[in-house]
């Protein structure tokens, strides 16, 4: 259960133009040593996210404002969730880790239903 997962919207997965692959997310293990180490720095933020469902392409739109690529469904609610998972990952970047804190712990579950 990854903070990228409730950044800014609660999503289970990933999707952009295609569907079904996982999004990995680099682990930082921390060191025995305890030494500095410069990749360390941005709160703990991850600095590689690998997917095999190319959201740029589910984003991509030419001058006219139509769509470049084609998703796997034409179902409209993928690129919708293509720009959710965009939104996740850029409010992952600027505001770091902080959604792992226990106080949003309330908040989170009251937008789960639970």
């Amino acid at each position: 259960d990854h903070v990228l997962t409730k950044a800014f919207y609660i999503m289970s997965d990933f999707p952009g133009r295609h569907t079904g692959s996982e999004l990995w997310v680099e682990s930082l293990v921390r060191d025995a040593d305890g030494a500095s180490r410069p990749a360390r720095g941005g709160d703990g933020v991850s600095s590689i996210m690998i997917t095999a469902n190319d959201l740029a392409s589910a984003w991509a739109v030419d001058a006219q404002g139509l769509f470049l690529f084609p998703t796997d469904s034409s179902d409209p609610s993928q690129r919708e969730y293509a720009y959710r998972a965009g939104v996740n990952i850029v409010m992952y970047v600027l505001t770091g880790n902080y959604k792992a804190d226990q106080v949003h712990v309330p908040a989170l579950l009251e937008r789960l239903g639970q």
